[in-house]
């Protein structure tokens, strides 16, 4: 496996020797930018990094205009060197993800910082925000940093990630949580989408509901809902009933937590809930493929006279224990997906022979106040 020490820490380790070997002494004036980035082969940025690095040491000072110059020497830095040297060498793992709410994301952060603070790490965060283009930046921003391993929750979308795919191709560290991405043969962790589809749309069919939608973004190139999806036939026929495919709707664009939603999406979605559940008035209950459209589908039925649970049942996944009214949903295990993924990302930076895992992590279902019995009126 290849090595990805980052280029700056090699710099700043050629300079840190040369002031405590004494071979760039008090008053000493430091290589230029240019002049390290040439003899290094390496981009002024990388250069300028590490002078920064040793001028936040106070190992050097930079003076605008005239260059840098030692300012300590090797009996001064002596006793600190250790020290620092351990704090360089932590290890920098990336954490990409679309962002997060109450009802998933956030125990997920908290996990993977507190798990890589227990394994000597230190963890770049950034929000995609649903953004391809984001991410990709964001994968480039944390290798020029010096990230020896990277934790991707990915966007939404049809497309793939190709500074993902060359990472993977050359057996670099990254681990997905949440879902997988087709063509990329990387390592994840994530729920059982489809099994836990299975689960929540039986659990409505034993309520007695044999008339149930199911809502979502659109699913191609995003398995975790295409999964969710296929969960739904299957559970239709595993229990003989027939599925209305009419019932199905994958229209809702923007899976963001209600509150985050512009104006003009929010109306744009609201239509189409609207019409759907207008022409489809026979469903007794659906199936939220996440928590904000289960907000959204409750709203839009409360519009138009429906109450839930009484008229609709709707189950979700996910949903904030501090939410006004809590949804039957599908509880994932964020704690335990995110401690898998960093043992296993640390498993892969440490070992280059480690193989591609795929880990599902177990689910319950969570009963809430959305949902009752089916009887015929």
């Amino acid at each position: 496996m290849t090595t990805f020490n980052p280029l700056y820490l090699k710099v700043y380790n050629v300079l840190l020797n040369q002031i405590q070997s004494g071979k760039l002494k008090h008053g000493d004036k430091v290589p230029s930018e240019k002049e390290l980035a040439d003899q290094f082969e390496v981009s002024r940025i990388t250069s300028k990094k590490a002078l920064d690095l040793l001028s936040e040491e106070k190992l050097i000072e930079r003076i605008q205009g005239k260059g840098s110059f030692v300012i300590h020497s090797n009996a001064e830095i002596d006793a600190s060197s250790k020290t620092k040297s351990a704090i360089a060498n932590r290890k920098l793992i990336g954490f990409i993800l679309p962002g997060f709410d109450d009802s998933y994301g956030m125990e997920l952060v908290k996990a993977v910082e507190q798990r890589c603070s227990e394994l000597g790490s230190n963890l770049l965060l950034k929000f995609s925000y649903g953004s391809k283009e984001v991410e990709e930046q964001a994968v480039n921003d944390f290798l020029q940093m010096g990230a020896e391993g990277l934790i991707v929750f990915p966007v939404h979308g049809e497309y793939v990630n190709n500074k993902l795919l060359e990472l993977v191709s050359r057996n670099f560290p990254i681990v997905l949580i949440d879902r997988f991405i087709k063509g990329i043969p990387a390592s994840f962790v994530c729920t059982d989408h489809r099994k836990a589809t299975i689960e929540i749309t039986s659990y409505l069919f034993q309520l007695g509901h044999t008339e149930i939608g199911f809502i979502s973004p659109p699913y191609e190139g995003t398995t975790a809902i295409e999964e969710r999806v296929m969960g739904f036939h299957i559970a239709h026929s595993e229990h003989g009933i027939k599925l209305n495919r009419d019932y199905i709707l994958t229209e809702i664009k923007n899976s963001l937590p209600v509150h985050e939603k512009t104006n003009t999406l929010l109306n744009e979605e609201r239509v189409v809930l609207d019409r759907f559940l207008k022409k489809h008035q026979s469903i007794t209950a659906i199936v939220a493929c996440e928590h904000s459209i289960g907000e959204q589908v409750m709203a839009s039925l409360s519009k138009h006279g429906r109450s839930v649970p009484d008229d609709v049942s709707i189950v979700c996944f996910d949903s904030p224990a501090n939410s006004k009214i809590l949804f039957t949903h599908i509880k994932q295990d964020e704690r335990n997906i995110a401690l898998k993924a960093v043992n296993l990302l640390h498993e892969k930076i440490s070992n280059s022979a480690s193989t591609v895992q795929q880990i599902f992590i177990s689910h319950s279902i969570a009963e809430g106040e959305t949902t009752k019995s089916f009887a015929l009126k």
